[in-house]
């Protein structure tokens, strides 16, 4: 449905140039009613003074002429009674096409104004014209309406001939072969694009966490005990870099440095097993000097069935002198198995609610505080247009002088400057308040088929800012994982990549959209597709 045009649109504010349908002058040239200072003619026409007035733009850009200067002359007619107008109007009476934007080819060429460019070039040497595109979509507009009639007319009276001629040169068939390629053209150029760009930089391998040298193969361990402790260490009442501190004592101090019952690492097991035990209501008298603590670690494990291949019940029937001898690898992987247990809890699940509601609360103030603003800039808006129109009222409808006008507009851009910053600083806080809680899960940046997973942890503060996790392919038998990381100069590429990705992943939607409308009822009663590519974009990036 066509929409109708606005007869009296009112005041609007545009860049630097105020339109107003109802006090605006309207330019000979650009046939726009603005409050900008304009040139009024001062010659006779029929014993009466010339109504013709150009605005100071057109003036300047289209004919080389200052409107403030002219407008002092007593003698200065204007370009249309002088019979030089290159307007549209003008053009078309003369037998030639509108111009359309010449400015920037005028100024590339060196002129001082549009008309000496056509004077120098010829007035018929140039002519706006339409994109094909839009003049074969006007013709197919017309076919497909002339052949709607003819149809329709069939039913009630004879054809009259010479109306089948139009629908003779443009065919159904054709109109659906133009359609079908341009629809087809950014596809595949996207496509392209696809291909030549979505490329990972190669990373590092990841062998240092927090200035502490750890095993490559350890890496992912590491990552998750250090994530925990960022997100739950308010909760467990944990001191700043104690994860940290585990890390250095299983990977660098070694085992003999300290007693075992004073190591940090048997302080956090035992803290978790009491957590576990109250809320699972176990009766355990834990201790750091007996064995007590490690056979409790046994006991939930058995129950749990997690792990029970790499730690047999046998491990914990030796007491301490058996955890003495493992391995850091093997410890850490015992702390992480606790840190998931924990997370059933009571006293956690409470905690993830209550933070989970006061990052509630925080968007939703961030939300009304941009609300807020965006109104003010909008009240401020208005109210600055109604001085204008005010001020120019005051005047009795005399035109501006391009200072004043000038003035004006700066002093309306400057308070509507100030109001948008406003609306950006709290749409800012908007922004930031979008981020997951931190003791909610930590979901993947990108995840695709090739084992690729692209991580940005909360914890991990190094300069290398993304990591990606080398998975393998799902054929394997037996995957190894591989966690590497980027330099700070590889963060643009990428950026990049996932930038790609995401266009990857729309496109595919947007190809699988018109197929699954055109089979819905087929898709209720099978299962549906999944894509070659799963992609996550995280909330967090």
């Amino acid at each position: 449905m066509v929409r109708k045009r606005e007869t009296n649109p009112g005041v609007r504010v545009v860049g630097k140039r105020i339109y107003d349908s109802q006090n605006g002058k309207s330019c000979h040239q650009c046939r726009q009613k603005t409050l900008d200072f304009a040139a009024p003619c001062k010659a006779m026409r029929r014993k009466k003074l010339c109504p013709i007035k150009f605005c100071y733009k057109c003036l300047s850009i289209r004919y080389g002429e200052n409107a403030e200067e002219v407008a002092k002359l007593d003698d200065w007619i204007c370009p249309l009674c002088r019979g030089i107008c290159i307007c549209s109007v003008c053009r078309k009476a003369q037998g030639l096409e509108p111009t359309g934007i010449l400015a920037h080819e005028a100024n590339a060429r060196g002129y001082s104004s549009v008309y000496a460019l056509l004077e120098a070039e010829g007035h018929d040497k140039f002519a706006y014209q339409k994109k094909p595109e839009l003049v074969l979509k006007k013709i197919i507009q017309i076919v497909v309406l002339v052949s709607a009639c003819n149809e329709g007319s069939s039913s009630n009276s004879e054809s009259v001939p010479g109306t089948e001629v139009g629908i003779l040169d443009v065919p159904k068939e054709k109109k659906k072969v133009v359609d079908k390629r341009k629809r087809a053209k950014p596809s595949d150029k996207l496509k392209e694009e696809i291909q030549l760009e979505a490329q990972l930089p190669e990373g590092i391998s990841l062998t240092c966490v927090s200035r502490i040298d750890i095993p490559t193969e350890e890496a992912g361990n590491v990552c998750q005990l250090f994530e925990f402790c960022s997100a739950f260490g308010k909760a467990l009442a944990l001191k700043e870099g104690h994860a940290e501190t585990i890390v250095r004592e299983l990977f660098i101090c070694g085992r003999n440095t300290r007693r075992q019952q004073y190591c940090s690492i048997t302080q956090m097991m035992i803290q978790f097993l009491d957590l576990i035990s109250k809320d699972r209501e176990m009766s355990l008298s834990l201790s750091a000097t007996d064995s007590s603590w490690f056979t409790a670690i046994g006991e939930i494990l058995s129950k749990s069935e997690v792990l029970s291949d790499e730690f047999p019940l046998e491990t914990f029937v030796g007491g301490v002198a058996a955890y003495e001898k493992m391995n850091a690898s093997r410890k850490l992987k015992l702390l992480n198995f606790l840190c998931d247990e924990s997370l059933s809890t009571w006293a956690m699940r409470n905690y993830i609610n209550s933070q989970t509601e006061e990052c509630g609360e925080r968007k939703k103030e961030a939300k009304q505080k941009a609300a807020a603003a965006k109104q003010k800039e909008k009240q401020l808006k208005q109210k600055m247009q109604g001085e204008v129109a005010k001020s120019i009222m005051e005047k009795n409808g005399a035109p501006l002088s391009i200072e004043e006008h000038n003035s004006i507009v700066s002093q309306i851009r400057d308070e509507a400057k100030e109001a948008h910053e406003e609306m950006m600083e709290a749409k800012g806080m908007k922004s930031k308040m979008t981020l997951i809680c931190d003791a909610r899960r930590t979901e993947p940046i990108m995840l695709d088929d090739n084992g690729f997973v692209l991580w940005k942890l909360k914890c991990f503060e190094e300069e290398q800012f993304f990591l990606l996790q080398d998975l393998g392919t799902f054929d394997d038998l037996c995957p190894h994982e591989r966690w590497l990381a980027f330099k700070p100069e590889q963060k643009p590429e990428i950026e990049k990549y996932i930038s790609c990705k995401r266009r990857k992943l729309m496109q595919i939607q947007k190809n699988e959209n018109p197929k699954k409308n055109a089979n819905a009822e087929a898709s209720e009663s099978s299962p549906k597709p999944k894509s070659k590519l799963e992609f996550i974009i995280s909330e967090q990036y």
